[in-house]
């Protein structure tokens, strides 16, 4: 294989596999460890109307990464997240949750080198559960596929996933297929309630393609989600429905910048509740957004633009929201082993609640360390 193809297809791999571990493993040298960590802000407020004046989040992500072998890596995540929402009534207390996430644990094998790659994942029940009213009302605040906050869940519990990712080079094209299996257990999600939650476990299926087109290169993605019946106290209580994920980016240079156009759809259909037989809301969140890249002697900026809009509705789609958001990364080398990463964020949109649409604006601010072993 040359070594245009070779790109080719580790562009497909990346994908339709685990797109982070991948990179983890193409990054950091063999025998080489690799440490990340940041302090990330975002705040949001709203109009009157929702209820709701404000919801500001703190998180603290740790991760490492370590290529074992040319053929296995490792990586290891966990954050500190601490989620404050105000409501706009008067004499109405502010709600607050802190505390750890999820330990996420994963490793990376090429069996055949470039071609075939599997991947096991666990998730590690470290993350805050059994929550209190007020927590769970401050928690709920933040999981939004609008607006999007950087832990959008504190716990789930324990699982398990398996993957496999297999791409080839086909008339000029990488084309990738996978699929993987999430094996989910059981926790508390209440402290009031002495039951546990088990949500269904997940079949997702991938296919991928990434093509050089001129100077720059097209990827395109379509992801497809099916899920076991969730549980509650033993009973089958939920039955979620199907998510259809189509994804698509273009990367090229344009003088001295490298610019990248990109878009992606998340659709989910709409869910089933088993006692009685009532049916949940389909949502769409359709998001469209350029990149570049800037290149000041080792430091690189990245100007960034993204809109989303989303709609939702039992029978039909019907405008739920939409978010547009400026911001800017700046990849400051101090050395050959450490760099640093400011990003600053400006977000402005509606939400429509009731009939009646609801302003809001938010910023964000973040501060990223990378330190290679």
């Amino acid at each position: 294989m040359n070594g245009a193809a070779r790109a080719l297809v580790l562009g497909a791999l990346v994908a339709v596999a685990i797109p982070c571990a991948l990179r983890a493993q193409g990054d950091v040298p063999v025998g080489g460890v690799r440490f990340l960590s940041s302090l990330e802000v975002r705040s949001v407020s709203f109009d009157s109307g929702l209820g709701l004046k404000s919801a500001t989040e703190l998180a603290v992500p740790l991760g490492a990464m370590w290529t074992a072998t040319p053929r296995l890596a490792f990586d290891i995540g966990v954050r500190y997240a601490s989620v404050s929402r105000t409501p706009d009534a008067a004499g109405q207390a502010k709600t607050t949750v802190s505390g750890l996430t999820d330990t996420q644990v994963r490793a990376i094998y090429q069996v055949v080198p470039d071609v075939v790659v599997l991947t096991v994942a666990a998730n590690l029940p470290t993350g805050k559960t059994k929550l209190t009213a007020d927590q769970l009302v401050a928690a709920g605040v933040v999981a939004s596929d609008l607006i999007p906050f950087p832990v959008a869940s504190f716990g789930s519990g324990a699982n398990v996933t398996t993957g496999i990712a297999v791409a080839l080079p086909v008339l000029g094209w990488a084309i990738g297929v996978g699929g993987s299996y999430r094996l989910t257990g059981e926790y508390t999600p209440l402290a009031a309630v002495d039951s546990s939650y088990k949500p269904g476990s997940e079949l997702r299926l991938r296919v991928g393609a990434d093509r050089v087109v001129g100077q720059g290169r097209v990827s395109l993605g379509f992801t497809y989600s099916t899920f076991a019946d969730d549980a509650f106290g033993g009973a089958q209580i939920y039955r979620p429905g199907k998510r259809y994920i189509t994804q698509g980016s273009w990367s090229f240079p344009v003088g001295n910048l490298g610019l990248a156009l990109y878009a992606w759809d998340l659709y989910r259909d709409g869910g089933t509740v088993l006692v009685g037989g009532s049916t949940t809301e389909k949502q769409n969140v359709l998001t469209a957004g350029a990149t570049a890249s800037v290149q000041i002697g080792r430091n690189v900026l990245r100007p960034q633009i993204e809109y989303r809009i989303q709609s939702a509705g039992v029978s039909t789609l019907a405008a739920a929201g939409h978010l547009l958001s400026l911001s800017a990364r700046y990849q400051l080398a101090l050395n050959e082993r450490f760099a640093l990463q400011p990003a600053l964020r400006f977000d402005t949109g509606n939400l429509i609640y009731n009939g009646a649409t609801i302003g809001l604006s938010g910023w964000g601010l973040s501060v990223g360390l990378r330190a290679s072993m």
